[in-house]
C-alpha cells in the first residue's frame, strides 16, 4: 500500500475555505482507481492543511497525483502564492494482515 501526502497553505481565517476545498477534492479522489481511504489534518494557526490518501499501489498513488494535483494547484492559485508539497510513501502496517482499518482502531 502507498500513501500520498499533500501539504498546502492558505491565508489566515481560511478554515471554511479549507473545508470546502477538502470536501470537493475528497469526493473526486474517492472515485479514482486504487483508492483506500483518506485522513485530513488542519492547523488553522499556521494556515497549513494536509491530506493523506491511501492507495493500493504506487502506480495508483502516482496516477491520483497526476489527476488531483493540477486541480489543487488551480484552486490554490486564486488563494495562495505557495505551491502545495506532495510526497509519496510506502506504508508499513505492523498489524500484519489485519488491514489498514484495524491498525487505526483501539480495541
Amino acid at each position: 500500500m502507498y500513501a500520498r501526502l499533500v501539504v498546502f497553505n492558505l491565508g489566515n481565517g481560511k478554515r471554511r475555505t479549507a473545508e470546502e476545498l477538502t470536501k470537493q477534492l475528497d469526493s473526486e479522489t474517492r472515485k479514482l482507481r486504487g483508492f483506500r481511504g483518506s485522513v485530513y489534518f488542519f492547523d488553522d494557526r499556521a494556515s497549513e492543511y494536509r491530506a493523506l490518501n491511501y492507495w493500493d499501489t504506487k502506480s495508483h498513488a502516482e496516477d491520483a497525483n497526476n489527476v488531483m494535483l493540477p486541480k489543487l494547484e488551480k484552486d490554490l492559485g486564486k488563494m495562495s502564492e505557495k505551491k502545495p508539497i506532495v510526497k509519496l510513501f510506502e506504508v508499513f502496517d505492523p498489524a500484519d494482515n489485519e488491514g489498514l482499518i484495524f491498525s487505526h482502531i483501539n480495541i
